[in-house]
């Protein structure tokens, strides 16, 4: 019996401490419900500025005037509701910043609106000259702009929505909230690292159509004039236009609304860039110029044809971390020196073919003969396609003569003196045959010289 009766005083106990737990949470709940209901009714009273309380002040008196009569601020304030609401909106850029892997433009404004509200006009003579009040946003009818087509700011500072306005006595109203908007961008790489991006940021209404709102902007540019202070980009252009979007409807009918297209294009300006693109490609360009211009026959050529390769591969591999991956356009940029990049093996393969061309000891065609014979025998021919190194006096390895040496017959005549051979006018003056190894060595340099002339006439066109 003793023992039932323990166990019962036990649960009862029990009971006990959770009804005591229970009405413990039911008064901590109930604290936060007042808290949350006296913070309404305070935010209440002051945005119907104390309509129950005697206003102290002549201030206080023209707000009661205002906004405790029968203003509804769901309806446009027009009197002929026939009539649209003129709205005049400018946008003023403060700063800017743009995310090329994103293709996002980040926008930092002032939003400045400007309407009559014809129910909120009073006589600034019957309230001690006051000319103009602030007042709550959410106190008046705003005209329902959204951004659409656009990326919009999830931390958004509420000024940007609930703006601080000045109303004037004659009704004006005006808001200036600062705002933060993301802008989608197209970008086009084609001039890499000079790229454009052009973004546009797009506004409508949501509710009210074009016969009942109607936008006006102040200016034909974005606001944009003064705003060029970011590192790397600089908006070169930027305008803004209004037009009518037309919508379905439920009932079929095209209904159109107010719509204001704000357009930037921005270019990019990056001295980094210029500085470790501009000069290595003039310096790997210039490489391949003067391995050119050396004989086909010196060593060294080959050595800077095939260094200038490995170094065009190092380069476009750098690019290839350095350009962005997105965009529908391939920079000219990397175009060029993959053309570059061909070009020189090219070069290489050319240089190997016109050395052996040079070494051959079997006699030419007579009319391959004729032909660099009118190329060179000739003062414009001999500037451009004159001896180099290895024909200018040396004595070549195989007869210890020199090669393209002049000279001159009894009749005055000046010829060129091929290898081992000669062409010689005698006393009649007819010509002998061209010789072997030093005509072939002849024509491979023609063709290295009208090689280096393609090359230019290339690079220059590339």
């Amino acid at each position: 019996m003793e023992t039932v009766t323990t166990i019962r005083i036990s649960f009862s106990c029990v009971e006990i401490v959770e009804v005591h737990i229970c009405l413990l949470i039911i008064t901590v709940k109930m604290k936060y419900i007042l808290l949350i209901l006296a913070a309404a009714s305070l935010f209440e009273g002051i945005a119907s500025y104390k309509c129950e309380v005697d206003p102290g002040t002549t201030d206080a008196r023209l707000r009661k005037k205002l906004f405790c009569g029968k203003y509804d601020k769901s309806e446009r304030p027009v009197k002929n509701h026939n009539s649209p609401i003129t709205v005049y909106a400018h946008m003023d850029l403060q700063n800017f910043d743009f995310n090329e892997s994103l293709q996002k433009l980040f926008l930092n404004v002032w939003f400045a609106l400007r309407w009559k509200d014809e129910y909120l006009t009073w006589n600034a003579m019957e309230y001690d000259k006051i000319e103009q009040i602030v007042i709550d946003s959410e106190d008046i009818w705003l005209p329902d702009l959204m951004p659409y087509s656009s990326y919009f700011s999830n931390n958004l500072d509420t000024s940007c929505t609930t703006p601080k306005c000045q109303l004037e006595s004659d009704g004006t109203v005006k808001c200036v909230p600062a705002c933060e908007y993301h802008s989608i961008c197209e970008s086009d790489f084609t001039n890499w690292p000079f790229d454009r991006a052009n973004c546009t940021l797009r506004f409508g209404m949501w509710v009210e159509d074009s016969n009942q709102v109607n936008f006006v902007v102040n200016s034909t540019n974005a606001g944009a004039n003064d705003v060029n202070t970011h590192n790397q980009w600089k908006i070169v252009s930027s305008g803004v236009k209004t037009h009518d979007t037309k919508m379905p409807s439920p009932t079929n009918e095209n209904t159109t609304y107010p719509t204001i297209v704000y357009n930037y294009v921005l270019e990019r300006h990056s001295g980094s860039h210029c500085a470790s693109l501009l000069a290595p490609a003039f310096v790997i360009i210039s490489i391949n110029f003067i391995s050119m211009w050396l004989n086909c026959e010196r060593r060294e050529r080959l050595f800077m044809l095939a260094g200038s390769i490995f170094i065009h591969f190092t380069f476009i591999e750098n690019l290839y971390w350095q350009i962005p991956y997105n965009g529908a356009t391939v920079p000219s940029f990397l175009i060029f020196f993959r053309d570059s990049l061909v070009l020189t093996v090219l070069l290489m393969a050319s240089t190997v073919m016109i050395k052996h061309l040079s070494l051959k000891t079997v006699e030419p065609p007579a009319v391959v003969s004729g032909f660099v014979v009118v190329l060179t025998g000739n003062q414009l021919g001999q500037m451009i396609f004159g001896q180099d190194g290895s024909t200018s006096g040396e004595p070549t390895p195989e007869n210890g003569h020199l090669n393209n040496a002049p000279a001159e017959d009894n009749s005055g005549d000046t010829v060129v003196l091929v290898g081992e051979d000669r062409l010689e006018s005698d006393a009649g003056g007819s010509k002998k045959s061209v010789g072997k190894s030093g005509a072939y060595r002849m024509i491979a340099l023609v063709v290295d010289k009208c090689l280096y002339i393609g090359i230019v006439v290339i690079y220059t066109f590339m």
